[in-house]
């Protein structure tokens, strides 16, 4: 008897794929050309885990121990590990190939690029998503927030402030970089809303104690006199990707006060 007789060939041979729904974010494209608007999906990702994939597979396998199963595609994983790190690429059933490919750009001809790992997928992977629904859809302009301002000197965090002192900002997307980017405190009316005259707005110009995506730590102007404002960040980072976006993320507080 040949070493494969008897083999089930199942996982080199789907067949199946199941139906499901994915809910997609649009995002602007900043690169269409002529000034035309378009917008691309990004799918909100759900994961499974290797339980997830177990538990599964133990429904369709109910005579196959899973500890065995869980040793063998820890075994399979491995062995692509290893012919990857060989410098080969890898076929992965009828699902697709991972292989080498260059990253980034070097500087000279004779330069040695860096080197990652993509995934090409066949057109029966592909095919497997075609039937997925979309169930929602739809656009909204990226922009930070901010959650909670901190008087540093009191630790307060009721939106009063000491004039002279420091203030801890937190929220998402602070990290400020690029081009127009910068934190300022914004004159509001009697109704809380920002001056359209941004000439009068106070930009810190200090350096940043802290200056993280989740976090801001800066001194007060000394200009920012007693009164009502509002803490506006702009930024244009991206991220550890090091590319400034195309346009600028803007945070804006609730009402604070200088005292």
């Amino acid at each position: 008897m040949k070493k494969n007789d008897g083999v089930n060939n199942a996982f080199i041979k789907l067949q199946e794929s199941a139906n499901g729904r994915v809910a997609v974010k649009l995002q602007k494209n900043h690169f269409a050309r002529n000034g035309a608007e378009n917008f691309y999906g990004k799918v909100e990702r759900r994961t499974h885990t290797a339980q997830n994939i177990l538990d599964a597979m133990a429904k369709s396998l109910p005579f196959v121990d899973l500890g065995t199963v869980a040793s063998v595609l820890n075994a399979y994983a491995n062995t692509v590990l290893e012919s990857l790190a060989a410098g080969n690429a890898v076929k992965f059933g009828e699902l697709g190939t991972f292989y080498i490919a260059g990253k980034g750009t070097v500087a000279g001809a004779d330069g040695k690029p860096s080197l990652t790992v993509k995934f090409s997928a066949t057109q029966l992977l592909k095919d497997a998503v075609q039937n997925v629904e979309v169930s929602s859809s739809g656009y909204s302009a990226p922009s930070g927030s901010i959650v909670r301002v901190t008087d540093v000197s009191t630790g307060r965090t009721d939106g009063n402030l000491t004039a002279g002192g420091s203030v801890l900002v937190e929220g998402e997307s602070l990290k400020v970089g690029g081009e127009d980017s910068g934190i300022w405190f914004a004159s509001v009316d009697e109704g809380g809303r920002l001056s359209d005259d941004e000439s009068g707005w106070i930009k810190v110009d200090t350096a940043l104690t802290y200056n993280l995506p989740s976090k801001l730590l800066f001194a007060i102007p000394q200009s920012a006199v007693a009164g009502k404002y509002r803490i506006v960040v702009r930024t244009r980072y991206a991220g550890k990707s090091g590319y400034e976006r195309k346009y600028l993320v803007e945070a804006v507080s609730d009402t604070v006060e200088i005292a």
